[in-house]
């Protein structure tokens, strides 16, 4: 065996045991629990002390996933949202960095984890940051 196939078998060992287990992860099921819809969007600027709405629908979703809960944003410029993802539904997704891949179907669509820091206080500008925020509840 010739020492350039030697090394890619080498190689081959070692990388098959990431390959298989990234291979595994793949599609997964997690479990709507609740879904909050924001239909006046994002805070786009603020006017004195009033927040000035982006008009683009935002949902707040709950997801079971692997046994602990994730909340998720998902911003929809015409306002639609799946009947698939409706609360109680199970549904198909990837865990990504800092945010989930929700299929409809085969068609993956980001939701990004969200927290507390992804709200303002009410009438308080102090208090937004650069990106645009929803309101606290």
């Amino acid at each position: 065996m010739s020492l350039t196939m030697r090394s890619v078998l080498l190689i081959a060992v070692l990388v098959a045991p990431f390959v298989a287990g990234h291979a595994e992860k793949g599609r997964e099921t997690a479990k709507v629990v609740s879904i909050q819809k924001h239909v006046q969007g994002r805070v786009a600027h603020w006017e004195g002390r009033v927040p000035i709405f982006d008009g683009n629908p935002v949902y707040d979703i709950t997801l079971r996933w692997n046994n602990k809960i994730y909340l998720v944003r998902y911003e929809s410029l015409t306002g639609y949202y799946p009947r698939a993802w409706d609360v109680g539904r199970e549904i198909s997704v990837e865990h990504e960095r800092g945010q989930f891949l929700l299929y409809r179907g085969e068609e993956a669509v980001p939701a990004r984890e969200i927290s507390s820091s992804d709200c303002v206080l009410a009438n308080h500008p102090a208090s937004a940051l650069i990106t645009p925020q929803l309101p606290c509840d």
